[in-house]
């Protein structure tokens, strides 16, 4: 498998999710599941520190992307979709995954430690809400961004380099983009934040924390959207030209 279809793409080639390849289906829902437990875990463990975080971001990179391409983010797999990477069917399978995966790594957590801790705005006021969601959209179109240029065989910037160059270098992206929005806690992934504060507000019974889950959904969604675009309608051309 070449470093360029890491993150990007199962392991399987030409792989595409028919009746005919449900082994397929499930091991690419089996290791995505895995890899957004694992970091859905290692988030409410790392107490908020910003290298642990990364470093549970890499352990999860490394279990799944030899077999589902490692997205282990909604935002992600848009962006994947929206590049003609996946299909449409593909990105359902990853979705499902992600969330489902979120929701028990917070249910482990919860079991073992006997703590889970959720995203939320700090303020509700109209400035400091505007700064949290172009912050997580901000965030997020450059770690995407990064992906995208990464993963793509005419811009990678390590061709012919081990998996594990990518691996550590998408680790790294996260942990740079997550110091664009401390604002907001630099979230940067809809599938966490959803599963995270739905877990923790049936857990409180305070639905409340509910109300601006928004935030972390729309401002990552759009980042991602953003990435897409611009990676494919103008960077990818740029380096053509060179």
């Amino acid at each position: 498998m070449e470093e360029n279809d890491i993150i990007s793409q199962p392991k399987t080639k030409g792989y595409i999710p028919t009746a005919g390849k449900s082994r397929d289906e499930m091991r690419i829902f089996l290791f995505e599941f895995l890899g957004m437990a694992l970091f859905a875990y290692g988030i409410i463990c790392s107490q908020g520190s910003d290298e642990f975080l990364a470093l549970f971001f890499f352990a999860s990179v490394c279990l799944a992307a030899p077999f589902s391409g490692a997205h282990v983010n909604p935002a992600v797999t848009l962006a994947m979709l929206l590049s003609r990477r996946i299909n449409f069917a593909q990105a359902v399978i990853y979705w499902l995954a992600q969330f489902s995966g979120a929701l028990c790594g917070a249910c482990c957590c919860y079991l073992i430690l006997n703590e889970v801790d959720s995203p939320q705005v700090k303020s509700t006021e109209y400035s400091w809400i505007l700064s949290d969601v172009s912050g997580e959209a901000f965030g997020t179109f450059t770690f995407i961004l990064f992906i995208l240029i990464q993963t793509d065989k005419e811009t990678t910037l390590t061709p012919g380099g081990q998996p594990m160059t990518t691996y550590v270098l998408v680790a790294l992206a996260l942990y740079f983009s997550r110091e664009f929005t401390f604002h907001s806690g630099g979230c940067l992934n809809p599938g966490m934040a959803v599963s995270l504060q739905l877990f923790q507000s049936f857990q409180t019974g305070d639905r409340q924390r509910m109300d601006f889950l928004w935030v972390y959904v729309g401002g990552p969604l759009g980042g991602g959207f953003g990435a897409s675009v611009f990676f494919e309608l103008f960077y990818k051309k740029q380096i053509k030209r060179l």
